[in-house]
């Protein structure tokens, strides 16, 4: 007796599964993530909140909060001229910086505000991922459960 096995390529297996990049359980992972880390995130008036989107089109998916402030908070540092160690000047006008000179962290920490989002603070990837990863886990495994 002989018996003749066809087997698909990974790749086709893994799409037709929706598990490569792109595909339905890819998707359903990061707009859950991006949901979720909404909530270790700074809120003041919520414009990096708003700003943060999901990117699942490209090779490898990604949240991105762009905006030249999203550094800054992402590390929860005080971000200072090289040249003069300062944030800035007041002026008449309000806070100013020097034209053209990129800053750079300082050893000084940023206060964020709590009262909107209690667990905002520096780094929420990985605040979001030592909080609720075995949900995030949970969650996924049962929407490919129900896929199946």
């Amino acid at each position: 007796m002989s018996a003749k096995v066809t087997i698909n390529p990974v790749s086709q297996i893994l799409r037709d599964h929706g598990l490569n990049p792109g595909g339905h359980v890819q998707r359903f992972h990061t707009s859950n993530v991006l949901r979720r880390i909404k909530r270790y995130m700074p809120y003041r008036g919520g414009m990096l909140i708003k700003k943060t989107v999901a990117a699942t089109d490209t090779a490898k998916p990604l949240i991105v909060t762009p905006g030249p402030e999203a550094r800054m908070l992402y590390h929860g540092k005080v971000m200072v001229d090289p040249k003069t160690g300062k944030a800035g000047f007041l002026t008449d006008d309000g806070w100013k910086s020097r034209r053209g000179v990129a800053k750079v962290p300082s050893n000084r920490d940023l206060v964020y505000t709590t009262s909107k989002n209690a667990q905002a603070g520096p780094y929420w990837d990985r605040r979001l991922k030592a909080a609720e990863m075995p949900v995030i886990t949970r969650e996924l495994q049962n929407y490919i459960d129900r896929r199946g």
